[in-house]
């Protein structure tokens, strides 16, 4: 690649402090991963696990992940160690940090949105909740802003905290680390206080820390900035990237001022504008500029057309309409105008790139507030023009989804036999009726009696029960008449979407499988009722490995960090873009506004909507599609951002715009290669049967929890505290056995005699396990080690080895890689040896060098059993292809049934699949 002189400036400042200003489609990733290269050939006491580069999104993470080890692998050969290097979100580090460091929270875990909800209803009175009289349920929403804000905001000078709100938090926390849980601010305030309380893990992040990158730096919020401050004071070198124009999120806490004053709080600071936009024409960079220079909070820079898309009339085009039919037409039109059935329009993805007509995936329909996807909706699907939606959705619409819900409420006797049967029969006409009476039959002995013991009692195990009784495989709803959707058989839409209904159980009994069997099925009704519907897509919009041929229809927020040729903008009206601020009750109806320092950040202003539609308008490549309609009282007049756009010489008013003359190109999407990362026990059960992956990993398939789940990752932790407190230079004896035990041992959702029970195994088999191997103790080289295989093209696959022992025998050093096994997880772990190949794998691209063993120790039996095998030369290059190969099949949704009669005998999954063979 061709460097611009900033470029280059950029890429080559490594012994300075760095500020990137970086506009819309400057090539950033580009130059940071350059960069990042450039550290590791120029500096010879820097390895990749010295370089933190923190990025906004887990995509994000993993598209500058790729393109990094791609620049390491042309530039510098094999490198090693670079799994170490850490490239992802600031929250991610924070928890692996953490985690690594500090054994007490090796047990913890993540609450994401949904279950934290979840979590805050069920523990409402202790929770602190009802102390600050908030209501349960509908003010959920606002009590967990609350505590965001309360922890990741900064109180105003003078200002104290109400001592209910301080008493609040409190409890909050402690109720939450009292069940062993994180919410995502949690993460980064134990974090921050480590650094500053604990010598040990501050000693731990300075001796590897030596260069810092932080992207998309203009969205960090306060506690977000003491941490990045924290790790910069230990002798860090820094880089910021971001663009001030683009400050979206200051309604989530972002502070766009960390940006514009970055180098009057950091020493040595060099400042670079990367001005140069290669992703536009000029035509829309000169509406984008003529949008967000009406900005007076920003930093000083223009941005030039740069790359080789160029401008032509109708290219960018305003619409003004008088009804939102007429606004909705003109997008259906264009749509016909830039892609029809047989060709599209020509399009260069580069300069270098050959021609391809623009297919539906090329365009996107930017939207500010979900309400205004619904009649855009029903105007594709009345044209027949295949989109996605990537936010709403009508999951809770669809047959199957009803009919699943339908068997709960059969067991809560909310409804009659004959009806849940017509709900299955309106899935498909092919159910096997004598097999879905069976189903209901058997389904009707499951429902709760007043003393049903809680374990017993397992909504996902009846839904599976119900599914296997009934016969309801994939097969069953193949239907050839039916088209499917957007590149879906119907079959696998329906299983995608019953995947999608596990995975709402599996949240729910996640926080509520200890209740009474009774309370916890009206519970999942009532969740399914009020919280889930709206939240859950439907189960194929989540297929990671495949983007599907149409056309996108995403919030501006959602296509940060994307570019499309076509994008449309509609209902661009006052009080939609600037959007109106909400009425109702707020979260300041609960705090006062004047504690919270800054707290205008919080509530949206036109500066932070411009900055919105900046970002909206530099998505396009090429085709620019702005329009708005009178719509209701609300929406009658124009947003001042149109009149803005309008003095763009590039900008005209048509609805009879002609591209007859356009070269044209057979429709063909975009050859991008996803990434796709994979970890060893996706892989395992891939190998096992590719079929068995798809319910898992793509349908999304959840097998029921266990009362004893925990167990075996408890046992895992034990040993690797023994392990690391070995090589941190600790004698490690009996006595301390049950300290570790009681550290470690979580088993959520065991009663008080399963606990002490389990408790007494856990201490006998470490007390076991130290016995028998304290001698072997001197030959661990690694314990728990993350590890990283990069196969080029995208495919990258993570783990952790549980052991890695070195040991010299008379002169021959030899390198054993072990795998824990316990009792719970014999199943889900029983890796053979070509398995643990992968690990060995890893351990060559982290050392560069070759294990000789390859051993799987079973912990909990008598006898502690060792199997262990020589690793073949050529295994490393067999298992190597093996992966590409199966990654390669899972990009094309080659997931055929192994119909092998061993593997099936062991699958759980195989209760929904035809071809099991036991």
């Amino acid at each position: 690649m061709q460097y611009t002189k900033y470029q280059e400036e950029a890429i080559n400042t490594i012994d300075q402090n760095l500020q990137i200003i970086a506009c819309a489609g400057s090539g950033k990733t580009q130059v940071i991963s350059q960069r990042i290269v450039n550290i590791l050939k120029s500096k010879d006491d820097v390895n990749p696990s010295n370089i933190i580069a923190f990025t906004y999104t887990e995509k994000a993470a993993a598209e500058l992940k790729t393109r990094v080890l791609k620049l390491c692998r042309e530039q510098l050969g094999d490198i090693q160690g670079l799994a170490e290097m850490y490239i992802g979100t600031i929250h991610s580090w924070c928890l692996q940090a953490i985690q690594d460091n500090i054994y007490e929270y090796q047990k913890f875990s993540v609450l994401d949105e949904i279950k934290l909800k979840l979590f805050i209803d069920k523990h409402y009175q202790q929770i602190g909740m009802a102390d600050v009289g908030m209501d349960r349920y509908t003010d959920t929403g606002r009590f967990i802003a609350i505590m965001s804000i309360l922890r990741e905001a900064e109180i105003t000078d003078g200002k104290e905290l109400d001592q209910e709100w301080i008493d609040a938090q409190g409890k909050y926390e402690q109720t939450l680390k009292s069940s062993a849980y994180f919410d995502f601010t949690m993460i980064m305030t134990e974090a921050i206080l480590n650094l500053r309380n604990n010598p040990d893990f501050k000693n731990k992040i300075q001796e590897k820390l030596k260069y810092l990158i932080v992207d998309e730096y203009q969205d960090v919020n306060p506690i977000q900035e003491e941490l990045i401050f924290n790790l910069a004071s230990l002798g860090a070198n820094i880089c910021v990237v971001g663009d001030d124009d683009q400050t979206i999120y200051q309604w989530r806490g972002g502070d766009v001022r960390y940006i514009q004053t970055f180098s009057d709080r950091y020493p040595n600071v060099h400042y670079i504008k990367l001005e140069d936009n290669f992703r536009s024409t000029k035509g829309v960079i000169d509406a984008a500029l003529k949008c967000i220079l009406n900005n007076t909070d920003r930093l000083p820079k223009i941005m030039n057309a740069s790359g080789h898309q160029k401008y032509d009339l109708n290219d960018i085009i305003y619409n003004q309409f008088d009804e939102l039919d007429q606004e909705n037409q003109f997008i259906v039109d264009t749509i016909r105008k830039v892609r029809s059935e047989s060709e599209g329009i020509a399009f260069q993805d580069k300069k270098d790139s050959k021609l391809r007509g623009i297919d539906y995936s090329d365009m996107v329909i930017l939207i500010r507030t979900w309400r205004k996807a619904e009649s855009i909706m029903h105007a594709l699907q009345d044209n027949n023009i295949p989109f996605v939606v990537s936010g709403v959705n009508e999951l809770f619409q669809r047959p199957e989804i009803k009919a699943a819900r339908a068997l709960y409420e059969f067991l809560s006797d909310e409804l009659e036999e004959d009806s849940l049967k017509l709900y299955w029969e309106s899935v498909s006409d092919n159910i096997d009726e004598e097999s879905l009476d069976f189903a209901i039959a058997e389904l009707a002995k499951k429902k709760p009696k007043p003393k049903t013991y809680y374990a017993t009692f397992s909504i996902q195990g009846i839904f599976w029960d119900f599914i296997e009784n009934a016969k309801l495989t994939e097969e069953t709803f193949f239907d050839p008449g039916h088209d499917g959707v957007i590149g879906n058989e119907i079959n696998e839409v329906i299983f995608y979407n019953l995947g999608m209904f596990s995975q709402m159980i599996n949240d729910f009994e996640s926080i509520h499988f200890t209740d009474k069997p009774s309370y916890r099925l009206r519970g999942f009704l009532n969740f399914l009722r009020y919280s889930a519907d709206g939240y859950y897509p439907e189960g194929w919009l989540n297929n990671s490995y495949k983007t599907p041929n149409a056309v996108q229809i995403m919030t501006i927020f959602q296509s940060k960090g994307l570019e499309f040729p076509v994008v449309f903008i509609p209902g661009m009206n006052k009080n939609y873009l600037p959007v109106k601020k909400p009425g109702g009750k707020q979260i300041w109806h609960f705090i006062d506004k004047e504690l919270i320092k800054d707290q205008y950040r919080y509530e949206t202003n036109v500066e932070d909507e411009r900055r919105l539609m900046y970002v909206a308008i530099t998505r396009s490549q090429k085709y620019l599609f702005v329009s708005r309609s009178k719509e209701n009282r609300l929406y009658q007049k124009e947003s001042v951002f149109c009149k803005e756009i309008s003095n763009s010489d590039y900008l005209i008013s048509t609805t009879s715009f002609d591209y007859s003359d356009k070269l044209k190109a057979t429709p063909e999407s975009k050859k991008e290669t996803n990434s796709i990362l994979l970890n060893f026990s996706v892989l395992k059960a891939y190998f096992d049967c590719p079929y068995r992956f798809k319910l898992i990993s793509l349908y999304g398939f959840n097998q029921p929890i266990s009362a004893q789940v925990g167990y075996g990752q408890s046992l895992h932790n034990i040993l690797m505290e023994m392990h690391r407190r070995h090589l941190d230079g600790e004698t490690i004896d009996e006595s301390q056995i049950a300290q570790y035990v009681d550290r470690h041992l979580h088993l959520p959702y065991a009663h008080d005699q399963i606990f002490e029970d389990v408790r007494e195994s856990s201490i006998q088999v470490s007390y076991d396990y130290l016995a028998e191997n304290r001698e072997d103790f001197d030959s661990i080289e690694y314990a728990e080690k993350e590890i990283q295989i990069d196969l080029g093209d995208g495919i990258m696959v993570n783990g952790r080895m549980d052991l890695i022992k070195k040991k010299d025998l008379d002169g021959n050093f030899i390198t054993t890689i072990v795998d824990f096994k316990s009792k719970d997880d014999v199943q889900a772990r029983e890796i053979t040896m070509e398995q643990l190949s992968m690990y060995a794998l890893g351990y060559k691209e982290l050392t560069g060098e070759t294990a000789n063993y390859l051993q799987i120790f079973s912990l909990d039996e008598e006898q502690h059993r060792k199997h262990t095998q020589p690793l073949a030369n050529d295994k490393i290059a067999e298992i190597k292809t093996k992966i590409v190969s199966s990654a390669n099949d899972i990009r094309d949704n080659k997931l055929d049934k192994t119909h092998d009669p061993k593997a099936c005998a062991s699958c759980y999954q195989r209760k929904l699949c035809s071809g099991a063979k036991v």
